[in-house]
């Protein structure tokens, strides 16, 4: 009588401690190239970058954006740059979306790679085949910085909150970051 209660306690024990283990290391690796299907873009803003966005219900939504280490680099994307990306285009609306030539382009050294992620329960779809969504009240976006191969959070805030210029918030989130870093 002892053995089958013995066995079931175990395997419910194993069952919940292997449960917990894989919510413990739940881990997105935001550069895998199974989340870049909607591809690279430079968007229109007044210094852009190349990014990408991913969304799943299940996952929600995140953006990865290369952040330029220099002034150089991050200037290459600009529309007024005579000898960067967009420097021999015709159609600079098409050139923002080629995917493939701004993918090829980036050298991972010379970028900050900065994640911002919006989970599941913080969103709301509202239908559509773009998978439109809602972020809910109070929802918060979580930053990641890509450092030494390995996503470090950087930042969260409420999503509400964000400033419009996310090119310089990002920034203040990496300065912050490695200034902390730099203290240790």
């Amino acid at each position: 009588m002892m053995k089958p209660f013995l066995i079931l306690f175990l395997l419910i024990f194993f069952f919940y401690g292997c449960k917990g283990q894989k919510e413990k290391n739940d881990y997105i690796n935001f550069l895998d190239t199974k989340y870049q299907s909607t591809g690279f873009f430079i968007p229109d803003i007044s210094n852009p970058y190349p990014t990408y966005t991913y969304s799943d219900k299940k996952m929600g939504v995140f953006s990865v954006d290369f952040i330029g280490k220099s002034n150089e680099t991050q200037y290459f994307w600009s529309p007024n740059n005579s000898k960067g990306f967009f420097s021999k285009s015709t159609n600079p609306e098409n050139d923002a979306q080629n995917s493939k030539a701004i993918k090829k382009l980036i050298k991972e050294n010379d970028y900050y790679i900065v994640a911002s992620y919006l989970p599941s329960e913080f969103i709301t779809y509202t239908g559509g085949e773009d998978g439109e969504f809602e972020p809910k009240q109070n929802a918060k976006t979580t930053f990641y910085l890509y450092e030494k191969n390995k996503w470090k959070q950087i930042g969260k805030i409420e999503t509400s909150k964000i400033p419009e210029d996310i090119l310089a918030f990002e920034t203040r989130l990496i300065q912050k970051f490695q200034t902390q870093v730099n203290k240790r």
